[in-house]
């Protein structure tokens, strides 16, 4: 803390070594396996760390409270009259804003920091001599890993990290011995769940620990469920990576999920909205599907440093593109409704290292010199010109996600659908990862001889002729908080099971999502998010995507569908027949009729892509709306209504 009382984001104090390199944030399963002692650290230090006194300002309890619940102002900012709700203090909610994801890397920066404090103090614990200098050094340089939901798992391994569903631990404790201990990865124990009376109302104070998916009779919390229902739109969600990372060059339409009138078909997706999809595939009705706690579930912390670090690789992409000043949607401790957020707009509650001012957008763009960490694909040091760098990061993303539609098709179903299409994976030509080797950016998925020397397998050429084909995608928008709850809008393409909601995550028609993290601003549970409650009154609208092509080339390998091609004349009158969505609420699972769901408005769109000799995507950026796909379809877009 320093002399005014202000509590410092310094992230962890690094100096870069000799060749200019920084300590990497590590995917979790990589550190898991291949650094042990940084991951014995992990366990032992967030154990520490989750267990501080919930009234100390740097506990977790109070770190994960700056989110949302229990709204209260935290480090002494926040007493503005003008930013309040009806029930006090409105809270530091970005979403939907063009300072959601700057926002949030100081925020990660103060965890990782106070996370840090616990590792030094661990590793120092160690009996003197070779195993208390073997902790002291990995805690050197220790970074908070990261979980890439949107890779490709190990063969024979679950989508969801065996980490985040072990209800224990063998770790090497501070005596020196081997034993097990709880997983403080697995969930977070409040003690007790209101330090002050009220922090969380019934629906959650319910709750002795964080829970994913939970038993709606008996609130226990069913972590199995996530693996499917992350597996099952796997295919899906590596294109929508694949997507903004190479074709979006606009920060604003990257970044974040708020519709515009003036938006091209090609600017639908944004980090912001994958983020959510994420939020509510691992919560399922618990802690992380709504903003308001999900930050104390330790999953939230893992899948943040995920979506830094997705922005991290698409900054060094497009190093020249950042915010556009727009007018604030509502006031703050620092800004007025209608002034304009720019870069230097204040990062509140988050103070910069001299603790008087706080962090700007502008001042937090680099990870390295400003908060000590870099990712292994952003280890620019390494390379000799900015060209060769920005070459190393396009074959990163797409090793991780797909060198292309048919090769991400390909990973996909090695994992998803072995035992359907095992004849198709075999023919692709693509070598899966050996059981024991995540994939990452410094351990990359092999691509054999074949598929070097013909970016699209031989036999598959005829629907990519001279290596061009169309990306199909569905955009969907809605207004955020039109049903004062968050839900999702499931794309489906084929015969599901109507009657069975609750089977649809996992239906082998299912494509993907839009998840809408809207909140309830009427009645007994109305949210006390400021910004939330001026969205709401606003009618903000948000937007999503769902990718098409790998489901679409699914189906041409399935000879009973009579689909043959990609092309726009076989494609349309396909889609019109088998394409659907429905909507559910996040928490009870229930139907919502799409014809009374405010501003859904479902559109498909493709763009052609041309495949490099070096098998990376090259997309045009020219979108074709079709509306007679969806004309006549319950919130489907019409003919000749705005996109």
């Amino acid at each position: 803390m320093s002399t005014t009382g202000n509590i410092a984001i310094t992230g962890i104090p690094t100096t870069a070594g000799p060749d200019g390199s920084f300590p990497l944030r590590r995917e979790l399963r990589d550190l898991q396996r291949n650094y042990p002692d940084h991951f014995n650290l992990l366990v032992l230090a967030l154990k520490d760390f989750q267990a501080l006194n919930e009234s100390v300002q740097t506990s977790y309890y109070q770190i994960a409270g700056i989110h949302g619940l229990p709204y209260k102002p935290w480090n002494n900012v926040g007493s503005n009259s003008d930013w309040q709700s009806t029930s006090g203090f409105g809270g530091y909610c970005t979403h939907s804003s063009i300072l959601f994801l700057t926002w949030h890397r100081p925020y990660l920066a103060l965890f990782e920091q106070a996370l840090y404090n616990s590792i030094q103090k661990i590793a120092n614990q160690f009996p003197q001599g070779p195993l208390r200098t073997k902790y002291v050094e990995a805690a050197k340089t220790f970074r908070m890993p990261y979980f890439d939901w949107a890779s490709q798992p190990p063969s024979g391994s679950s989508a969801f990290p065996s980490a985040f569903t072990a209800p224990s631990l063998q770790v090497v404790d501070v005596d020196g011995k081997t034993k097990s201990t709880a997983n403080p990865i697995y969930r977070f124990v409040f003690h007790p769940v209101n330090p002050s009376p009220g922090d969380f109302p019934s629906q959650w104070s319910r709750f002795p620990t964080t829970v994913r998916y939970p038993n709606p009779r008996t609130g226990q919390s069913q972590d199995n469920r996530v693996a499917p229902i992350l597996a099952n739109e796997l295919a899906s969600l590596r294109t929508n990576v694949s997507l903004l990372l190479l074709s979006y060059t606009n920060f604003d339409a990257f970044s974040f999920n708020r519709w515009d009138p003036n938006m091209t078909p090609g600017e639908f997706g944004s980090l912001e909205d994958v983020h959510n999809e994420i939020h509510d595939r691992t919560g399922g009705g618990g802690h992380m599907s709504s903003l308001d706690v999900s930050s104390f579930d330790p999953l939230f912390w893992f899948h943040h440093t995920n979506v830094d670090r997705l922005w991290a690789i698409w900054q060094d992409l497009n190093p020249d593109n950042f915010l556009t000043p727009r007018p604030a949607p509502y006031s703050t401790f620092n800004s007025t409704e209608g002034e304009s957020q720019t870069k230097d707009t204040p990062l509140t509650p988050f103070w910069d290292k001299s603790a008087t001012k706080f962090w700007t957008s502008e001042e937090i763009k680099d990870t390295t010199t400003t908060f000590g960490y870099a990712y292994p694909e952003t280890q620019e040091w390494k390379y000799r010109t900015g060209t060769e760098y920005q070459t190393s990061i396009r074959q990163a993303v797409t090793t991780l996600y797909g060198t292309n539609v048919f090769a991400n098709f390909a990973a996909a179903n090695v994992q998803a659908r072995a035992t359907e299409h095992t004849e198709l994976i075999k023919s692709l030509s693509l070598a899966a990862p050996p059981p024991s080797a995540p994939i990452t950016a410094e351990k990359p998925l092999l691509i054999t001889q074949e598929m070097k020397a013909s970016p699209i397998p031989e036999h598959l050429q005829h629907l990519a002729p001279n290596n061009k084909y169309p990306e199909w995608v569905v955009n969907i928008r809605a207004q955020k908080h039109g049903l004062h709850g968050a839900f999702r809008v499931i794309v489906f393409l084929g015969p599901i099971d109507e009657s069975d909601p609750d089977s649809w995550q996992t239906e082998f028609n299912t494509v993907g999502r839009v998840s809408v993290l809207g909140r309830s601003t009427q009645g007994p549970t109305t949210t006390k998010c400021a910004k939330c409650i001026t969205d709401a009154a606003d009618e903000l609208m948000i937007s999503g995507t769902v990718p098409l092509t790998s489901a679409l080339l699914q189906d041409i390998v399935n000879e009973n569908t009579g689909l043959h091609s990609l092309q726009p004349e076989e494609v349309v009158p396909y889609l019109k027949k088998e394409l659907k969505w429905k909507v559910t609420m996040f928490e009870t699972g229930a139907e919502k009729d799409c014809g009374e769901v405010p501003g859904l408005r479902v559109s498909v769109t493709s763009t052609e892509v041309t495949i490099g000799e070096d098998g990376l995507p090259d997309y045009s950026g020219v979108y074709t709306v079709y509306p007679e796909i969806t004309d006549g379809k319950p919130g489907g877009m019409r003919d000749g209504e705005h996109i």
